[in-house]
């Protein structure tokens, strides 16, 4: 039953950390998308990281928890060359 309450619990706080809309979590995001390969995936990254701001900046915290959750899944991508 432990067991089970540990994986119900895990994708919560993964998601939770990812969609930290706060400055401290945007720095982390940052510099994550930062330390990708060049490619495609950063340059999207990059471009949900902006809008993730815009949202933020715009007291959407649910459109800037979107985003910021879209980018962190760019950065455990693949790289794509442009």
């Amino acid at each position: 039953m432990i067991a089970i309450a540990v994986l119900a619990a895990s994708p919560v706080s993964a998601k939770s950390k990812a969609g930290n809309c706060s400055d401290d979590g945007i720095a982390k995001a940052d510099a994550a998308v930062i330390k990708m390969a060049d490619g495609e995936n950063k340059t999207m990254a990059m471009q949900e990281m902006t809008s993730a701001k815009s949202s933020m900046s715009q007291k959407d915290m649910a459109g800037c928890s979107m985003h910021m959750n879209k980018a962190m899944k760019m950065t455990a991508m693949k790289p794509k060359k442009m």
